[in-house]
């Protein structure tokens, strides 16, 4: 499988946390959580089109003032998803700014916070000096708190200690694979053509919906989704990526990171402490990098990123990902804890 979603760590694994994530050929990339982003280049940070908070400790939070520098003059809304709680640090973050100069620029935030069954979602505009307004209930089906055509975002709300944060997984609705032999063999031109044909395949569009294919040799065909779908291209389930980060060290927490977590092509996971500091990890309300490993062998993931670790571990900087590998790669049940 080609890969859609190209993510990577903003600031390495024992610096904040923030997860970014590419979006192939869009032009487009999501973010998860929120930490200090100064090494992303200003291109990047205008890519974004979604934001995804797993709680509001500062580490997760503090990079919201560079986003919100970058995006003023934009033209297009910004969407900020997260635990119970966010709109209102949201509006108070806004409000302490001074905001007389800004008649017509036209920046929209939306913020969505997550809520079983109904979370609530407000809008502020940089016209109007970000005032809340237009609060609404809103749901989330299946715990969706984004949904395309090309891809969804799932939140399921873990424990850390008395407050909740949000682990999320990115899944590719549908992944569609182009035979380049195939486009050879009919004469076909590779192109930005194709990214419209597999938005069409997703929405689902009807088999006879035409579709305009630029030739090799100049000027293009006509040809039916259908026919395409048959000749050129073959359907697969979509690529997946998981994020979590501060989880108590529980049974529920773990069963419900494994689940949401299952067969993932990436689990993106803390991995704080180390397993012989587990009660460390316990009274701080983080995983170790054996649980994480864990993890994300229960769930059948084939990849493992871990981060967020504890800066006590500095002088010996690979400990925490090769103890959460070998627990990855062990064979047999996986260990209590």
């Amino acid at each position: 499988m080609r890969s859609v979603f190209f993510p990577r760590l903003v600031n390495g694994p024992f610096g904040d946390p923030a997860l970014y994530v590419h979006l192939a050929h869009r032009g487009e990339a999501l973010l998860f959580d929120c930490g200090d982003l100064h090494s992303l280049a200003p291109r990047e940070i205008l890519r974004l089109q979604s934001i995804f908070i797993s709680h509001a400790h500062i580490d997760h939070l503090c990079g919201f003032d560079l986003l919100l520098r970058h995006f003023l003059y934009r033209d297009r809304p910004l969407r900020l998803c997260g635990p119970p709680g966010l709109i209102d640090r949201l509006e108070h973050k806004l409000a302490g700014y001074t905001w007389n100069l800004v008649e017509g620029y036209p920046l929209e935030l939306v913020v969505a916070e997550w809520g079983e069954p109904q979370g609530r979602q407000a809008l502020f505009r940089a016209a109007r000096g970000f005032r809340r307004e237009e609060e609404t209930a809103i749901s989330f089906p299946q715990g969706a708190m984004l949904a395309t055509p090309d891809f969804r975002v799932r939140a399921v709300s873990l424990e850390h200690g008395d407050i909740p944060s949000l682990a999320y997984a990115l899944e590719e609705t549908l992944h569609v694979a182009i035979h380049k032999d195939a486009l050879a063999a009919f004469g076909y031109r590779p192109g930005p053509w194709l990214t419209r044909f597999k938005e069409l395949v997703r929405r689902p569009a009807s088999s006879e919906q035409p579709v305009r294919v630029p030739l090799v040799g100049g000027g293009e065909a006509c040809r039916p989704l259908g026919e395409l779908v048959a000749t050129i291209a073959h359907l697969e389930r979509g690529m997946k990526i998981v994020y979590v980060t501060d989880a108590s060290p529980s049974e529920e927490n773990a069963e419900k990171i494994v689940a949401l977590a299952a067969d993932a092509h990436l689990l993106a996971i803390e991995a704080t402490f180390a397993d012989q500091d587990l009660d460390r990890a316990r009274t701080r309300n983080h995983l170790t990098a054996r649980l994480a490993g864990e993890l994300a062998r229960r769930a059948g993931a084939a990849r493992l990123l871990v981060f967020h670790h504890s800066p006590r571990y500095q002088d010996q900087p690979q400990r925490l990902g090769e103890e959460a590998l070998q627990a990855f790669q062990a064979t047999g049940e996986p260990g209590g804890g």
